[in-house]
């Protein structure tokens, strides 16, 4: 980040810190009529939130992490980090607001876990170079205001040989070719060589409603979608385990689809990107 940049990002680091400091995952809570945070309302949130991604159990692997040290990034419900911390992993998590991180030290505290939560952004994260064996961090990066910056932040703070799990939103699903089809097939084959060609990428206010919105139905400040190429430029660091698409929502075409059937298609046109990827090199190599 230039000098110039800066004050441009804490303007969207303080619009996501208030956004955010709602919990995403909110309304699902409400429609499920969830009204506090008792251990029976967390789990009956944390049961519907594992069945509706159930391959959060392949992509997450959650008994590998026993005895290493985790670090998530993006907190919301806590869901993930309750089962990472349940795993047997030292968990830390990172939230640019407040609310999440509260959420999260609740679980650990209340479930006498080895973890704590603090409020801070990846883009300065308050931790040293090499700290962490595997960083998870689940539909939060493209939310910052630069996702490459984000995931270059992800890499310094492995350890060589260390993983990561990051998902990020498909700039080529079906949902983004419903809505501009022409643009995102030219998207689809573009190739791009560098990380300028594909900063600031950020979707429309109509675009990122359709993801994330609070509940005032206002839509998240900030959103990156991209495709599988430039993630390969955004890992250029890294060695790329897979790039798996996932997820299809209850809209367009799939509307009429049973959830089971229609997330079948999530590794064709999915809205989701999971990437798994691996810090081969220190950051002096």
């Amino acid at each position: 980040m230039t000098q110039n940049d800066k004050p441009l990002q804490e303007t969207v680091d303080k619009k996501n810190s208030e956004f955010w400091d709602t919990l995403c995952g909110s309304q699902l809570a409400e429609q499920l009529g969830i009204k506090d945070d008792s251990e029976q309302s967390l789990k009956k949130f944390d049961d519907w939130y594992f069945e509706f991604y159930p391959y959060l159990y392949t992509h997450i692997p959650f008994a590998e992490m026993a005895g290493k040290r985790v670090l998530e990034i993006g907190l919301g419900y806590g869901t993930v980090s309750q089962k990472i911390a349940e795993s047997g992993a030292e968990y830390h998590g990172l939230d640019i607001a407040a609310g999440p991180v509260d959420m999260v030290n609740l679980r650990m505290q209340r479930g006498e876990l080895n973890g704590k939560a603090v409020q801070g952004s990846i883009l300065e994260p308050p931790f040293d170079a090499g700290s962490f064996d595997w960083v998870v961090a689940i539909g939060c990066l493209h939310h910052t205001g630069d996702l490459a910056g984000a995931i270059d932040q992800v890499h310094r703070l492995l350890k060589t040989g260390g993983e990561a799990m990051i998902m990020v939103y498909n700039a080529c699903s079906y949902r983004q070719f419903q809505s501009s089809p022409i643009q995102t097939l030219k998207r689809l084959y573009s190739r791009p060589k560098g990380i300028e060609e594909i900063r600031n990428t950020d979707g429309a206010e109509k675009s990122r409603g359709a993801y994330d919105t609070n509940t005032d139905g206002d839509a998240a400040p900030q959103t990156e979608f991209v495709t599988k190429s430039e993630l390969s430029v955004m890992f250029e660091k890294y060695s790329i385990s897979s790039l798996v698409t996932e997820n299809i929502g209850e809209d367009g075409v799939f509307r009429a689809f049973e959830r089971s059937r229609a997330l079948k298609f999530g590794k064709y046109v999915g809205l989701d990107v999971y990437c798994h990827v691996v810090k081969t090199q220190s950051e002096t190599d």
